[in-house]
């Protein structure tokens, strides 16, 4: 009789750290894109009458609110350096009932050059994504390009400005332009941020600074 072969078993590709772009890195099996997963928990709870509501049973004692946000990020390597893409999700919950999810970002990186939803340099705050000075939408769907080198940045993006204020008789969807120029010196941040609005003709430019 034939002597029976037992098949040998097929190897195992177990995750693979990647360390090309980081910490944090693992090969998705089967291919040379690093992936990156993170994200983060946020409870807050506001104690008190609600300062904007005005009607005669203002009484609240309290008000939670919970956030979960969780972050892909790939890159792989192209003959233009490495191409990254970024999804961001957020969940928030007021209640069992009122609840969102929302794409918070989602973009394409390469040598300089990014496309999709994210956010403008005026929203490159002074303690982060809590901050509130005055710069209302800026999450876009835009193209821009920016220049990084060492301990400075400067930039141009064109962005479609879908929310705001609108002139008279016409609508969204029109065409904004921002720059962006930065960078630190020693133990000084500082950051140069103007934009302009070709439907309502008008624009800002903001300056700030930092010391750590």
């Amino acid at each position: 009789a034939d002597a029976i072969v037992a098949a040998e078993p097929e190897p195992v590709e177990y995750v693979r750290v990647c360390d090309a772009y980081g910490t944090g890195y693992f090969y998705i099996p089967g291919t040379e894109t690093c992936l990156k997963i993170e994200g983060y928990i946020r409870f807050q709870v506001d104690v008190g009458d609600q300062p904007l509501n005005l009607s005669a049973d203002n009484d609240s004692d309290w008000d939670a609110r919970t956030r979960g946000q969780v972050q892909f990020t790939a890159k792989s390597d192209t003959e233009y350096g490495p191409l990254t893409g970024v999804i961001v999700m957020q969940f928030n919950a007021d209640n069992a009932s009122e609840q969102e999810a929302i794409l918070d970002s989602a973009y394409l990186d390469v040598a300089g050059f990014r496309a999709g939803l994210f956010y403008s340099w005026w929203d490159d705050g002074l303690s982060g994504e809590t901050d509130d000075i005055g710069s209302i939408v800026t999450l876009h769907n835009s193209i821009r390009y920016q220049y990084e080198s060492g301990d400075f940045y400067a930039g141009l993006s064109v962005d479609e400005l879908e929310d705001g204020f609108y002139k008279s008789g016409e609508g969204p969807n029109n065409v904004g332009v921002a720059f962006g120029v930065g960078g630190t010196a020693g133990a000084f941040s500082y950051q140069v941020t103007g934009g302009w609005d070709f439907d309502n003709e008008d624009g800002a430019i903001r300056a700030m600074g930092t010391v750590e």
